[in-house]
């Protein structure tokens, strides 16, 4: 009797044990996930993620069921117990502190050893976008950059990250080689960075001043981005070059309504569209010798959107030569100063050394 006890006993104790040793994996496996973000709305997927393919992420969440996010459509991606350093960067990526991101980025390229190819390939890329964003504001750093992004596109050619890859690099490079890039990103199965490269050609003709053939192709992308949550981005882009061809043509007022309507309908996903689109609304309100209102319009970029580089250093600038006629020299200071700290290699800081002190205007 007491042997039957006893195997009893140590019978149960077993089944305890791996009943609590199946119950914790679960319950890490529960809470060790992967995370995609969708742009469009900022809905976070979490659960595993079972297909990452140039075109698509697929998570296959916690009941079966599948989300599938267009790579256009991806604001964020976070591995299964990627390191913690790695979400940290990436915040401060988004936040406009780009020099402590790329130190953190490097940071856990040298440190990680969990052997998650995802991660590894994935921390080379946030390094080179980091390095464009930074170059976008300052020219001397625009050959690192270009040579990051082009190591990564050409060694990752199967990534999902590889046509976001393409159109990073076209924003620095010149004439045909951007072009060549932006026409392959126009030939791939993803509808939203089809559309954006349209848009950045668009660009390059505006900078080529073919301004009518700049507004074909911008009024394309708006159109055929309509209706379409997956391709907003690319449609207020469109929206934001229409406005530059109308300034350029004269419109004045009709560069400023839409305008208006990117800044009252784009979502805080797109803060590179938004900043861009109030430095161009105060463009207007100057010329229309409206300096008060365009004051203001820059301002909005210092105060909301000093994450955004190229748009915030051009901001500043403007705001250098307006506060002092508006009887501020004091803030025109603040803002030179702060360019020059910020953005020392800025052709905009280079610009702003030029201005004089103004004296306020006297009644």
């Amino acid at each position: 009797m007491t042997s039957l006890k006893f195997q009893f006993r140590k019978s149960f104790i077993s089944a305890m044990v791996a009943f609590l040793t199946v119950a914790t994996l679960n319950a890490g496996m529960a809470f060790a996930v992967d995370q995609v973000t969708r742009r469009s709305d900022r809905v976070t997927f979490r659960g595993e993620l079972t297909s990452m393919t140039v075109e698509s992420l697929t998570v296959t969440l916690s009941n079966s069921q599948t989300q599938v996010v267009p790579v256009s459509d991806v604001f964020s991606v976070r591995f299964d117990m990627e390191p913690p350093l790695l979400a940290q960067a990436q915040s401060n990526e988004r936040s406009g502190s780009l020099d402590v991101a790329l130190e953190k980025f490097i940071s856990v390229q040298m440190d990680y050893n969990g052997g998650d190819k995802r991660v590894i390939s994935d921390v080379e890329f946030l390094i080179a976008r980091t390095k464009v964003k930074m170059a976008l504001a300052d020219p001397s750093k625009v050959e690192d950059a270009l040579a990051a992004i082009r190591k990564f596109r050409e060694a990752h050619k199967t990534n999902f990250r590889y046509f976001e890859s393409l159109l990073l690099e076209s924003s620095l490079a010149k004439g045909d080689e951007a072009t060549a890039l932006l026409t392959e990103v126009q030939a791939c199965p993803v509808k939203g960075y089809q559309l954006q490269a349209g848009v950045q050609l668009g660009h390059l003709l505006l900078a080529a001043n073919d301004t009518a053939g700049a507004l074909a192709a911008f009024d394309k992308v708006i159109e055929q981005s309509a209706g379409d949550a997956s391709s907003a981005a690319a449609q207020f882009a469109g929206l934001l070059g229409k406005a530059e061809c109308q300034q350029k043509q004269g419109q004045l007022d009709e560069a400023i309504a839409t305008l208006d309507d990117i800044i009252s309908k784009a979502s805080e996903s797109e803060s590179r569209t938004l900043a861009a689109a109030w430095v161009l609304k105060g463009d207007c309100l100057r010329i229309k010798n409206l300096p008060k209102d365009a004051l203001m319009a820059y301002l909005h970029v210092d105060v909301l959107y000093s994450s955004e580089p190229a748009a915030h250093a051009e901001a500043l600038y403007h705001l250098v030569s307006l506060w002092a006629p508006a009887g501020h020299q004091d803030r025109a200071d603040e803002a030179s100063a702060k360019l020059s700290m910020k953005y020392p290699n800025s052709p905009w800081a280079k610009q702003a050394i030029a201005i004089p002190p103004t004296p306020a205007n006297t009644p």
